[in-house]
């Protein structure tokens, strides 16, 4: 499974993250054991490269040249990664390996970005042929933070417009709920929970691995849209590591009233929030000894500890 940026921001343990840290480097060290002569990430990449349960994919859910040649996906999931490490480096007090791990994925974005690029369909490729293409492709790509704005521009329409696309399916439509969120696409976001509303009419009391023929009614990978309410709708997310502060910055799509409470390190955030004549209302409770920001269409707003109202 990737890596989430939030659950990096939400630990404030240093010394158990350093002691992570060796198996984090190994790992990709042994990527770049697979790192081919023209720059490419290539197969055999030793385990199970599974991304998801895509009908057309290979059946043990292993996306095109997954296996043995070039994957684009597995390429911008080494990029992605490698910025999350970079920080990690940073924070541990490592800056040199911090600064190898951007290079390197600054490097390898590069290549990839040119070579699995297609300009006819303004999007990324799974494959160097350019025969197959995915959302999954484009929800890294964007998160990667390694994108020019032109191609950026380009996929925040084409991700919604080209039906060809292999979809994701529940694990997956994680990341493809935070690419929305990236490109401030909440109603994109919303018209994709429908799967999860469809649950309760068809008997389900727990989320299923995958659609139909599913291998297991009940597992956890499914719920994420409960994190996604929280951190992507009603926009809390940490401000910076061990949620010492907070960012918020709700994408309410179709809604006109949301709210909930969040458990923090210091208590609970609280937000309620409404839409009136286009316009964002309602109060925010932070605990004691916790500051952020709030941000809605452009503008922001300095928040602090206790009950405001916005």
């Amino acid at each position: 499974m990737l890596v989430n940026h939030t659950e990096i921001a939400v630990s404030d343990d240093l010394a158990f993250v350093r002691s992570l840290m060796p198996g984090v480097r190994t790992v990709l060290d042994a990527y770049h054991s697979f790192m081919n002569d023209d720059g490419f990430i290539q197969g055999p990449v030793s385990g199970w490269n599974f991304m998801d349960w895509v009908t057309g994919w290979e059946s043990d859910g292993v996306p095109p040249e997954g296996a043995f040649g070039v994957s684009g996906l597995i390429n911008w999931q080494v990029i992605l990664v490698l910025g999350f490490v970079a920080e990690l480096e940073a924070w541990v007090g490592e800056p040199e390996r911090s600064t190898r791990a951007r290079r390197f994925a600054s490097e390898l974005a590069a290549r990839v970005s040119t070579a699995f690029w297609d300009e006819a369909r303004g999007l990324f490729a799974d494959d160097l042929a350019k025969q197959h293409f995915s959302e999954h492709t484009q929800c890294l790509a964007i998160l990667s933070g390694q994108l020019d704005s032109p191609k950026r521009e380009r996929l925040a329409k084409t991700l919604l417009t080209d039906t060809a696309l292999a979809r994701t399916t529940i694990y997956f439509t994680h990341y493809l709920f935070e690419a929305y969120r990236s490109l401030g696409l909440s109603a994109a976001l919303f018209d994709r929970l429908q799967l999860w509303f469809e649950l309760e009419k068809n008997g389900f009391k727990t989320t299923f691995e995958s659609p139909e023929p599913t291998r297991s009614d009940c597992h956890a990978w499914g719920a994420h849209p409960l994190y996604h309410y929280f951190a992507s709708i009603l926009g809390i997310r940490p401000g910076e590591r061990g949620f010492r502060s907070v960012t918020i910055a709700p994408q309410l799509g179709p809604l006109t009233h949301a709210k909930g409470k969040l458990v923090h390190p210091q208590g609970e955030i609280e937000v309620d929030f409404r839409i009136e004549k286009d316009m964002l209302k309602g109060s925010v409770t932070l605990p004691e000894g916790v500051s952020g920001t709030l941000s809605y269409e452009g503008k922001t707003k300095a928040l602090k500890s206790g009950r405001q109202e916005i």
